[in-house]
């Protein structure tokens, strides 16, 4: 018994020392993390909205299907005036969640898409990253498809051997799409 007693002790303090490194680990990192997310956030705003000076989160209860992968909105703004609209989508990809932001102009056109974060394939999936695939989304008006030859009007050229990826970022578009259009007059008034 003696045996298996000092073993046991050993190795619940092994990992109780763990857990308390691991949480401290944690907690230093936490904030740092939020602060590279916020700044990614705003230099993709910044890249789709240049002349934006203010975003301003979109408060209150919003109807977000279950289905959909958006998380959020907001609003940006430009010297007081309402520019446009930024929607925060999280779709799966072929490797996981493709975190993207789509921002819509006082049209309802989609005036650019950044992706966020992702953890597609380098060289394929991750070339969703790349301005030939997203400026291909700009000035969309309606709901997207995916054309794996060539595109007709409503689709996006999928990227070579990465389908699964280029469907999750429409889908993503998409799904903003929707969203954005459940604000009803929410730009431009």
């Amino acid at each position: 018994m003696q045996a298996i007693i000092k073993p046991a002790a050993a190795l619940l303090i092994i990992t109780l020392v763990a857990a308390a490194i691991l949480g401290f680990v944690h907690d230093v990192t936490l904030e740092p993390i939020a602060q590279s997310q916020m700044e990614i956030e705003a230099a993709a705003i910044r890249g789709i909205f240049p002349a934006a000076d203010k975003v301003q989160e979109i408060e209150g209860p919003l109807a977000i299907p279950n289905e959909s992968s958006v998380s959020r909105g907001a609003d940006i703004y430009s010297k007081g005036q309402l520019i446009g609209v930024a929607v925060y989508a999280s779709p799966t990809g072929y490797a996981g969640k493709v975190s993207l932001v789509v921002g819509f102009d006082a049209s309802g056109a989609i005036a650019g898409l950044q992706i966020l974060s992702h953890s597609e394939t380098p060289g394929l999936g991750a070339n969703a990253t790349q301005p030939s695939f997203t400026s291909q989304f700009e000035g969309r008006e309606q709901e997207l498809s995916v054309a794996k030859g060539s595109p007709k009007e409503n689709e996006i050229q999928a990227l070579t051997s990465a389908t699964i990826t280029s469907s999750a970022v429409v889908k993503g578009a998409n799904d903003a799409r929707a969203f954005f259009s459940a604000l009803e007059g929410a730009v431009g008034d």
